[in-house]
Protein backbone atom coordinates (compact mmCIF):
# COMPACT_ATOMS: atom_id res chain seq x y z
CA UNK A 1 0.00 0.00 0.00
CA UNK A 2 1.16 3.16 -1.15
CA UNK A 3 2.28 5.96 1.80
CA UNK A 4 1.10 9.13 0.74
CA UNK A 5 -2.32 11.54 2.17
CA UNK A 6 -3.29 14.69 0.51
CA UNK A 7 -6.06 16.92 2.67
CA UNK A 8 -7.03 20.40 2.78
CA UNK A 9 -3.26 21.25 4.58
CA UNK A 10 -0.80 19.80 2.19
CA UNK A 11 0.44 16.60 1.23
CA UNK A 12 2.36 14.18 3.24
CA UNK A 13 4.02 10.33 2.59
CA UNK A 14 6.90 8.25 2.34
CA UNK A 15 9.62 9.31 0.61
CA UNK A 16 10.42 5.72 -0.92
CA UNK A 17 6.66 5.24 -1.28
CA UNK A 18 4.14 6.97 -2.22
CA UNK A 19 4.98 10.64 -1.69
CA UNK A 20 5.76 11.69 -5.74
CA UNK A 21 7.56 14.60 -7.01
CA UNK A 22 5.46 15.07 -10.00
CA UNK A 23 2.53 15.15 -7.49
CA UNK A 24 4.31 17.17 -4.91
CA UNK A 25 5.38 19.89 -7.80
CA UNK A 26 1.38 20.29 -8.41
CA UNK A 27 0.12 20.82 -5.16
CA UNK A 28 2.93 23.38 -5.02
CA UNK A 29 1.64 25.08 -8.32
CA UNK A 30 -1.46 24.63 -6.96
CA UNK A 31 -1.78 26.90 -4.13
CA UNK A 32 0.60 29.26 -6.10
CA UNK A 33 -2.36 29.69 -8.37
CA UNK A 34 -4.82 29.87 -5.25
CA UNK A 35 -2.28 33.22 -4.12
CA UNK A 36 -2.41 34.53 -7.51
CA UNK A 37 1.50 34.71 -7.42
CA UNK A 38 1.55 36.17 -4.53
CA UNK A 39 5.66 35.83 -2.26
CA UNK A 40 5.60 32.62 -0.68
CA UNK A 41 8.13 31.58 2.67
CA UNK A 42 9.87 28.13 2.12
CA UNK A 43 11.16 26.58 5.55
CA UNK A 44 12.40 22.82 6.24
CA UNK A 45 12.98 20.80 8.74
CA UNK A 46 16.25 18.21 9.46
CA UNK A 47 15.02 15.18 7.31
CA UNK A 48 17.49 14.00 4.69
CA UNK A 49 14.87 14.38 1.97
CA UNK A 50 14.00 18.02 3.02
CA UNK A 51 16.67 19.54 0.96
CA UNK A 52 15.71 17.60 -2.39
CA UNK A 53 12.25 18.58 -1.69
CA UNK A 54 13.11 22.33 -0.69
CA UNK A 55 14.25 22.40 -4.67
CA UNK A 56 11.14 21.07 -5.88
CA UNK A 57 9.02 23.53 -4.19
CA UNK A 58 11.28 26.43 -4.74
CA UNK A 59 11.10 25.78 -8.48
CA UNK A 60 7.42 25.27 -8.91
CA UNK A 61 6.89 28.44 -6.67
CA UNK A 62 8.97 30.56 -9.14
CA UNK A 63 7.78 28.94 -12.47
CA UNK A 64 4.17 30.38 -11.16
CA UNK A 65 6.22 33.93 -10.37
CA UNK A 66 5.87 33.37 -7.09
CA UNK A 67 8.97 35.14 -5.18
CA UNK A 68 10.52 33.14 -2.85
CA UNK A 69 12.24 34.06 0.26
CA UNK A 70 14.11 30.83 2.09
CA UNK A 71 14.64 30.58 5.64
CA UNK A 72 16.07 27.16 5.76
CA UNK A 73 15.81 25.22 8.47
CA UNK A 74 13.33 26.61 10.85
CA UNK A 75 10.60 25.35 13.29
CA UNK A 76 7.03 25.45 11.08
CA UNK A 77 5.25 28.12 13.40
CA UNK A 78 9.14 30.67 13.32
CA UNK A 79 8.18 30.83 9.71
CA UNK A 80 4.81 31.43 10.26
CA UNK A 81 5.72 34.46 12.47
CA UNK A 82 8.29 35.78 10.26
CA UNK A 83 5.61 35.16 7.02
CA UNK A 84 3.28 37.60 9.25
CA UNK A 85 6.43 40.15 10.10
CA UNK A 86 7.04 40.05 6.10
CA UNK A 87 3.34 40.66 5.51
CA UNK A 88 3.99 37.45 2.74
CA UNK A 89 1.12 36.07 0.67
CA UNK A 90 1.84 32.00 2.07
CA UNK A 91 4.04 30.14 3.56
CA UNK A 92 5.17 26.17 2.88
CA UNK A 93 6.89 23.99 5.44
CA UNK A 94 8.48 21.34 4.09
CA UNK A 95 7.82 18.35 6.95
CA UNK A 96 7.03 15.18 8.21
CA UNK A 97 6.13 16.76 11.40
CA UNK A 98 5.84 13.72 14.13
CA UNK A 99 6.42 10.87 11.49
CA UNK A 100 9.35 9.12 11.37
CA UNK A 101 12.90 10.16 9.11
CA UNK A 102 10.97 7.91 5.70
CA UNK A 103 7.83 10.28 5.88
CA UNK A 104 7.93 14.14 4.63
CA UNK A 105 5.64 16.67 3.07
CA UNK A 106 4.22 19.72 2.99
CA UNK A 107 2.41 22.12 5.30
CA UNK A 108 0.76 25.35 3.79
CA UNK A 109 -0.51 28.50 5.20
CA UNK A 110 -1.82 31.51 3.76
CA UNK A 111 -1.65 35.57 3.98
CA UNK A 112 0.67 36.20 7.21
CA UNK A 113 1.22 32.56 7.50
CA UNK A 114 -2.35 32.08 9.05
CA UNK A 115 -3.59 28.17 8.85
CA UNK A 116 -5.74 27.59 5.86
CA UNK A 117 -9.50 27.49 6.66
CA UNK A 118 -11.18 24.36 6.04
CA UNK A 119 -12.85 26.38 2.84
CA UNK A 120 -9.50 27.52 1.88
CA UNK A 121 -8.06 23.98 1.51
CA UNK A 122 -11.01 22.94 -0.08
CA UNK A 123 -10.16 25.72 -2.67
CA UNK A 124 -6.43 24.55 -3.02
CA UNK A 125 -7.56 21.03 -3.67
CA UNK A 126 -10.03 22.07 -6.45
CA UNK A 127 -7.39 24.02 -8.35
CA UNK A 128 -5.14 20.97 -8.03
CA UNK A 129 -7.57 18.88 -9.35
CA UNK A 130 -8.34 20.87 -11.92
CA UNK A 131 -4.59 21.13 -12.82
CA UNK A 132 -4.63 24.98 -14.90
CA UNK A 133 -2.17 26.08 -12.95
CA UNK A 134 -0.52 29.68 -13.45
CA UNK A 135 2.28 29.90 -15.26
CA UNK A 136 4.93 32.90 -15.31
CA UNK A 137 6.45 34.47 -18.78
CA UNK A 138 10.26 33.78 -18.85
CA UNK A 139 10.95 37.50 -17.59
CA UNK A 140 8.03 36.99 -14.88
CA UNK A 141 10.08 33.83 -13.00
CA UNK A 142 9.70 34.70 -9.36
CA UNK A 143 13.33 35.45 -7.78
CA UNK A 144 14.38 33.24 -5.02
CA UNK A 145 15.68 34.98 -1.71
CA UNK A 146 18.21 32.97 0.62
CA UNK A 147 17.12 34.72 4.26
CA UNK A 148 19.55 34.48 7.23
CA UNK A 149 18.33 34.72 10.38
CA UNK A 150 14.88 34.18 10.58
CA UNK A 151 14.87 33.75 14.86
CA UNK A 152 15.51 37.71 15.76
CA UNK A 153 11.90 38.89 15.11
CA UNK A 154 10.34 35.81 17.09
CA UNK A 155 12.30 35.60 20.23
CA UNK A 156 12.23 39.63 20.67
CA UNK A 157 8.30 38.65 20.36
CA UNK A 158 8.13 36.07 23.02
CA UNK A 159 10.99 37.59 25.60
CA UNK A 160 8.11 40.73 25.13
CA UNK A 161 5.40 38.29 26.23
CA UNK A 162 7.41 36.45 29.09
CA UNK A 163 8.41 37.64 32.48
CA UNK A 164 12.43 37.25 31.75
CA UNK A 165 13.29 38.53 35.36
CA UNK A 166 11.48 35.98 36.78
CA UNK A 167 12.92 33.32 34.53
CA UNK A 168 16.28 34.46 35.17
CA UNK A 169 16.45 35.04 38.64
CA UNK A 170 15.48 31.15 39.37
CA UNK A 171 18.75 30.31 37.54
CA UNK A 172 16.68 26.90 36.02
CA UNK A 173 18.36 23.72 34.74
CA UNK A 174 16.71 23.06 31.78
CA UNK A 175 17.09 19.30 29.64
CA UNK A 176 15.88 19.31 25.73
CA UNK A 177 15.74 16.95 23.24
CA UNK A 178 15.27 18.39 19.65
CA UNK A 179 15.45 14.97 18.12
CA UNK A 180 18.34 17.03 15.96
CA UNK A 181 14.90 18.71 14.30
CA UNK A 182 14.36 21.97 12.84
CA UNK A 183 14.64 23.57 16.85
CA UNK A 184 18.04 22.25 17.64
CA UNK A 185 19.53 26.08 17.07
CA UNK A 186 16.68 27.80 18.01
CA UNK A 187 15.92 26.22 21.08
CA UNK A 188 19.90 26.93 22.23
CA UNK A 189 18.80 31.01 21.39
CA UNK A 190 15.54 31.29 23.61
CA UNK A 191 17.40 29.88 26.27
CA UNK A 192 20.47 32.10 26.02
CA UNK A 193 17.88 34.66 26.05
CA UNK A 194 15.73 33.74 28.84
CA UNK A 195 19.15 33.25 31.17
CA UNK A 196 18.46 29.51 32.02
CA UNK A 197 21.11 26.66 31.70
CA UNK A 198 20.52 24.21 29.02
CA UNK A 199 20.97 20.59 28.93
CA UNK A 200 20.59 19.89 25.17
CA UNK A 201 20.47 16.37 23.96
CA UNK A 202 20.23 15.96 20.42
CA UNK A 203 20.29 19.20 18.86
CA UNK A 204 21.94 19.27 16.19
CA UNK A 205 21.63 19.83 12.42
CA UNK A 206 22.65 17.58 9.66
CA UNK A 207 22.40 14.45 12.67
CA UNK A 208 19.78 11.66 12.18
CA UNK A 209 16.74 11.25 14.34
CA UNK A 210 18.13 9.21 17.58
CA UNK A 211 14.08 8.11 17.79
CA UNK A 212 10.87 8.44 16.47
CA UNK A 213 10.34 12.59 16.50
CA UNK A 214 6.92 12.60 18.46
CA UNK A 215 7.16 13.49 21.85
CA UNK A 216 5.69 10.89 23.59
CA UNK A 217 6.07 10.11 26.94
CA UNK A 218 8.22 6.34 25.92
CA UNK A 219 10.39 8.25 23.31
CA UNK A 220 11.33 10.51 26.02
CA UNK A 221 12.39 7.97 28.73
CA UNK A 222 16.01 8.57 28.56
CA UNK A 223 14.92 12.04 29.36
CA UNK A 224 13.22 12.01 32.56
CA UNK A 225 16.25 9.04 33.37
CA UNK A 226 18.41 11.76 33.26
CA UNK A 227 16.51 15.15 35.16
CA UNK A 228 17.46 13.83 38.53
CA UNK A 229 21.20 13.03 37.76
CA UNK A 230 21.75 16.41 36.19
CA UNK A 231 19.92 18.31 38.84
CA UNK A 232 17.31 19.75 36.26
CA UNK A 233 14.46 21.93 36.83
CA UNK A 234 12.16 21.01 33.76
CA UNK A 235 12.50 19.50 30.68
CA UNK A 236 11.03 19.21 27.08
CA UNK A 237 10.69 17.44 23.88
CA UNK A 238 9.74 18.18 20.39
CA UNK A 239 8.35 16.83 16.86
CA UNK A 240 11.16 17.79 14.32
CA UNK A 241 9.21 20.90 13.07
CA UNK A 242 8.49 21.83 16.90
CA UNK A 243 4.82 21.96 16.58
CA UNK A 244 4.38 19.09 18.95
CA UNK A 245 5.90 19.51 22.79
CA UNK A 246 5.20 17.12 25.74
CA UNK A 247 7.04 18.26 29.31
CA UNK A 248 9.37 16.13 31.86
CA UNK A 249 9.15 17.11 35.81
CA UNK A 250 12.49 17.54 37.46
CA UNK A 251 11.76 14.68 39.43
CA UNK A 252 11.79 12.61 35.89
CA UNK A 253 8.49 12.10 34.94
CA UNK A 254 7.84 12.67 31.85
CA UNK A 255 3.68 14.13 31.29
CA UNK A 256 3.63 12.78 27.88
CA UNK A 257 1.57 14.86 25.30
CA UNK A 258 -1.99 15.01 26.70
CA UNK A 259 -0.67 17.37 29.53
CA UNK A 260 1.01 19.51 27.68
CA UNK A 261 -2.81 21.59 26.81
CA UNK A 262 -3.89 21.49 30.46
CA UNK A 263 -1.00 23.37 31.53
CA UNK A 264 -0.48 25.63 29.39
CA UNK A 265 -3.87 26.68 30.41
CA UNK A 266 -3.17 26.45 34.11
CA UNK A 267 -0.67 29.20 33.60
CA UNK A 268 -2.38 30.87 31.05
CA UNK A 269 -5.85 31.03 33.46
CA UNK A 270 -3.72 31.72 36.45
CA UNK A 271 -1.32 34.76 34.67
CA UNK A 272 -4.35 36.58 33.40
CA UNK A 273 -6.20 39.27 35.00
CA UNK A 274 -9.31 38.50 34.03
CA UNK A 275 -9.63 34.47 33.52
CA UNK A 276 -13.29 34.52 34.47
CA UNK A 277 -15.59 34.20 30.91
CA UNK A 278 -12.48 33.47 28.95
CA UNK A 279 -12.59 30.72 26.16
CA UNK A 280 -10.30 27.91 25.96
CA UNK A 281 -10.57 25.52 22.70
CA UNK A 282 -10.13 21.83 23.28
CA UNK A 283 -10.14 18.90 20.94
CA UNK A 284 -12.74 16.51 21.33
CA UNK A 285 -10.13 13.63 22.64
CA UNK A 286 -8.50 16.03 25.02
CA UNK A 287 -9.27 14.60 28.67
CA UNK A 288 -10.85 16.14 31.61
CA UNK A 289 -8.48 18.20 32.98
CA UNK A 290 -8.62 21.08 30.75
CA UNK A 291 -12.34 21.11 31.77
CA UNK A 292 -11.42 20.87 34.81
CA UNK A 293 -8.72 23.27 35.09
CA UNK A 294 -10.79 25.96 33.19
CA UNK A 295 -13.75 25.66 35.36
CA UNK A 296 -11.68 26.38 38.44
CA UNK A 297 -10.04 29.79 36.98
CA UNK A 298 -14.01 30.21 35.58
CA UNK A 299 -13.33 30.07 31.93
CA UNK A 300 -15.17 28.09 29.32
CA UNK A 301 -14.33 25.10 27.23
CA UNK A 302 -15.19 24.96 23.68
CA UNK A 303 -15.18 21.86 22.34
CA UNK A 304 -13.97 21.84 18.72
CA UNK A 305 -12.20 18.91 15.78
CA UNK A 306 -9.07 17.69 16.23
CA UNK A 307 -6.28 19.03 14.55
CA UNK A 308 -4.58 22.40 14.07
CA UNK A 309 -6.69 23.60 11.79
CA UNK A 310 -9.83 22.97 13.39
CA UNK A 311 -8.90 24.19 16.76
CA UNK A 312 -7.52 27.51 15.06
CA UNK A 313 -10.55 28.05 12.84
CA UNK A 314 -12.65 27.65 15.63
CA UNK A 315 -10.37 29.74 17.99
CA UNK A 316 -10.91 32.67 15.52
CA UNK A 317 -14.35 32.56 15.68
CA UNK A 318 -14.72 32.51 19.38
CA UNK A 319 -11.61 34.41 20.31
CA UNK A 320 -10.33 31.94 22.29
CA UNK A 321 -7.25 32.67 24.52
CA UNK A 322 -5.14 29.36 24.12
CA UNK A 323 -6.39 26.24 21.83
CA UNK A 324 -5.24 22.52 21.08
CA UNK A 325 -5.76 19.10 21.33
CA UNK A 326 -3.85 15.70 23.22
CA UNK A 327 -1.14 15.98 20.19
CA UNK A 328 1.17 18.40 22.61
CA UNK A 329 -0.05 21.52 20.16
CA UNK A 330 -1.04 24.25 21.38
CA UNK A 331 -1.85 27.87 19.71
CA UNK A 332 -1.61 30.86 22.31
CA UNK A 333 -3.98 33.84 21.02
CA UNK A 334 -1.52 36.29 22.39
CA UNK A 335 1.53 34.99 20.06
CA UNK A 336 0.21 33.79 17.25
CA UNK A 337 -2.49 31.50 16.04
CA UNK A 338 -0.37 28.47 15.30
CA UNK A 339 0.88 25.54 17.23
CA UNK A 340 4.23 26.55 18.48
CA UNK A 341 6.12 24.12 21.09
CA UNK A 342 9.26 27.24 21.42
CA UNK A 343 5.87 29.55 22.96
CA UNK A 344 4.80 26.98 24.98
CA UNK A 345 8.51 25.93 26.62
CA UNK A 346 8.90 29.64 27.20
CA UNK A 347 5.46 29.98 29.18
CA UNK A 348 6.29 27.11 30.80
CA UNK A 349 9.56 28.20 32.03
CA UNK A 350 7.91 31.38 33.28
CA UNK A 351 5.13 28.75 35.10
CA UNK A 352 7.99 27.21 37.09
CA UNK A 353 10.39 30.02 37.55
CA UNK A 354 7.62 31.91 39.49
CA UNK A 355 5.87 28.94 41.21
CA UNK A 356 9.62 27.86 42.40
CA UNK A 357 9.45 24.32 40.52
CA UNK A 358 8.12 21.83 38.38
CA UNK A 359 6.13 20.41 41.24
CA UNK A 360 4.07 23.48 42.32
CA UNK A 361 3.10 23.61 38.24
CA UNK A 362 1.82 19.80 37.98
CA UNK A 363 0.23 19.95 41.27
CA UNK A 364 -2.51 21.66 39.61
CA UNK A 365 -3.25 19.22 37.21
CA UNK A 366 -5.98 16.86 38.42
CA UNK A 367 -5.52 13.07 38.13
CA UNK A 368 -6.75 11.49 34.93
CA UNK A 369 -7.34 7.56 33.56
CA UNK A 370 -7.23 7.89 29.65
CA UNK A 371 -5.51 5.71 26.99
CA UNK A 372 -5.17 5.68 23.73
CA UNK A 373 -4.34 3.05 20.78
CA UNK A 374 -4.82 2.82 17.00
CA UNK A 375 -5.78 0.19 14.77
CA UNK A 376 -3.98 0.07 11.06
CA UNK A 377 -6.24 0.69 8.10
CA UNK A 378 -6.58 1.54 4.60
CA UNK A 379 -7.64 5.18 4.16
CA UNK A 380 -10.22 4.16 1.49
CA UNK A 381 -11.88 2.23 3.94
CA UNK A 382 -11.23 3.64 6.98
CA UNK A 383 -14.38 6.35 7.11
CA UNK A 384 -16.66 3.42 6.24
CA UNK A 385 -15.37 1.29 8.77
CA UNK A 386 -15.91 4.89 11.43
CA UNK A 387 -19.71 4.96 9.90
CA UNK A 388 -20.20 1.28 10.82
CA UNK A 389 -19.53 2.15 14.15
CA UNK A 390 -21.66 4.61 15.00
CA UNK A 391 -24.57 2.58 13.36
CA UNK A 392 -24.63 0.27 16.28
CA UNK A 393 -24.67 3.22 18.91
CA UNK A 394 -27.62 4.65 20.71
CA UNK A 395 -27.79 8.83 18.88
CA UNK A 396 -28.62 10.00 21.93
CA UNK A 397 -25.00 9.33 23.27
CA UNK A 398 -23.59 9.94 20.20
CA UNK A 399 -21.55 13.36 19.39
CA UNK A 400 -20.71 13.54 15.45
CA UNK A 401 -17.26 15.94 15.71
CA UNK A 402 -14.40 14.83 13.82
CA UNK A 403 -15.40 10.79 14.17
CA UNK A 404 -17.53 9.61 17.09
CA UNK A 405 -17.30 10.52 20.56
CA UNK A 406 -19.88 7.96 23.12
CA UNK A 407 -20.20 9.88 26.63
CA UNK A 408 -21.07 7.22 29.26
CA UNK A 409 -21.70 7.59 33.06
CA UNK A 410 -17.97 6.96 33.74
CA UNK A 411 -16.20 8.10 31.25
CA UNK A 412 -16.61 8.77 27.39
CA UNK A 413 -14.49 7.33 24.22
CA UNK A 414 -13.73 9.09 20.61
CA UNK A 415 -12.93 7.06 17.30
CA UNK A 416 -11.50 9.08 14.72
CA UNK A 417 -9.63 8.49 11.15
CA UNK A 418 -5.88 9.75 11.57
CA UNK A 419 -5.43 13.15 9.66
CA UNK A 420 -1.74 12.17 9.23
CA UNK A 421 -1.68 8.26 9.13
CA UNK A 422 -3.32 5.22 7.81
CA UNK A 423 -4.72 4.30 10.99
CA UNK A 424 -7.94 4.62 13.14
CA UNK A 425 -7.27 6.15 16.47
CA UNK A 426 -8.90 5.37 19.57
CA UNK A 427 -9.03 7.73 22.52
CA UNK A 428 -10.97 7.05 26.15
CA UNK A 429 -11.13 7.78 29.42
CA UNK A 430 -12.48 6.54 32.70
CA UNK A 431 -12.75 6.56 36.47
CA UNK A 432 -10.11 4.22 37.03
CA UNK A 433 -7.12 3.07 35.68
CA UNK A 434 -8.96 -0.85 35.34
CA UNK A 435 -12.01 0.55 33.33
CA UNK A 436 -9.79 2.70 31.61
CA UNK A 437 -7.99 -0.09 30.24
CA UNK A 438 -11.08 -2.42 29.41
CA UNK A 439 -12.83 0.66 27.82
CA UNK A 440 -9.88 0.88 25.05
CA UNK A 441 -9.36 -2.68 24.67
CA UNK A 442 -13.35 -3.52 24.19
CA UNK A 443 -13.37 -0.34 21.40
CA UNK A 444 -10.54 -1.08 19.75
CA UNK A 445 -11.96 -4.93 19.62
CA UNK A 446 -15.20 -3.16 17.85
CA UNK A 447 -13.01 -0.60 15.59
CA UNK A 448 -11.06 -3.49 14.27
CA UNK A 449 -14.06 -6.04 13.34
CA UNK A 450 -15.62 -2.43 11.74
CA UNK A 451 -12.70 -2.29 9.65
CA UNK A 452 -13.20 -6.25 8.41
CA UNK A 453 -16.58 -5.02 6.77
Amino acid sequence: MRQVKIGPQGIRGRVDDGLELEQLIDIVSAFATWLEGGPVLVARDTRPSSPMLACAVRSALSACGCEVFDVGVCPTAVAQFEARARDLSGVISITGAHNDARWNGLKLFGAGGAVLSSAEGREVLDLWHQADYLRARTERLGTIHQLGDPFSRYLDALGEWVDLDAIAAADLRVVVDACNGAGSLLVQDVCRRLGVTLIPISCQIGQRFPHPPDPTAPNLAHVAAIMEPVDADFGFGFSSDCERVAAITGEGKALGRRATLPLTVEHLLARSPQPKGRKVLAGVTCDSRVYRIAERHGAQVVRCGVGVQAVVERMTIEEGLVGGDDSGGVAIAAVQLAYDGIAVLTLLLEAVAQRGGSQALTDALPPVFARTTTVPCRIASAYSAVARIRERLDPARVEDLDGVRVDLDEGWYHVRVSHTEPVIRVTCEASTAEMADELLALVSQQVRAATQG
